[in-house]
């Protein structure tokens, strides 16, 4: 993955990962204040919360919760998410295409939920991934943290010197 700016749906499937999406929670709230001023949003504006689990066959894969200005695509509670991809769900459904995006990659120890989600030990290292998604025209529209079982998932980046 991280060729292109594209969805951990997308990325899984160009790798040719057979993988299902569970839903853990999926709810509109208020956004914690560090995401607020991420999106360049009021603590007015409402939020989708979207909880998951990507896995494959020999188990979890990633463990992802995004956080969507709910302002901006009215119903998105509603969407079964472990059917359809947030990216083309937001395309399609709403308009807002992902034009660009800016991923934060880190090493960090598993703890909590995540190693719960992730069916790992604490401690164990994982890959954790901050991502901003700017909709066409610039707009910041969806924020997300990502960990990623770096025992089954790894990346790589193809880089030129220009």
């Amino acid at each position: 993955i991280a060729q292109r700016f594209r969805s951990l749906s997308e990325d899984f499937a160009a790798q040719g990962f057979s993988f299902s999406r569970t839903v853990l929670s999926a709810a509109l709230g208020r956004m914690p204040l560090a995401v607020q001023n991420i999106l360049g949003v009021s603590g007015s504006t409402p939020g989708l919360r979207l909880e998951r689990v990507y896995a494959a066959a020999d188990g979890p894969l990633a463990y992802l919760v995004n956080y969507v200005r709910a302002d901006r695509c009215p119903g998105i509670e509603a969407i079964d998410f472990s059917k359809v991809s947030l990216f083309d769900t937001l395309h399609t459904t709403y308009g807002l295409p992902i034009e660009r995006g800016r991923r934060t990659l880190s090493a960090q120890a598993a703890t909590g939920v995540v190693a719960t989600a992730l069916d790992i030990a604490p401690g164990t290292a994982v890959l954790y991934v901050e991502q901003v998604s700017f909709a066409r025209g610039g707009d910041p529209i969806e924020y997300s943290d990502v960990w990623i079982n770096s025992a089954k998932v790894t990346i790589t980046s193809v880089l030129e010197r220009g």
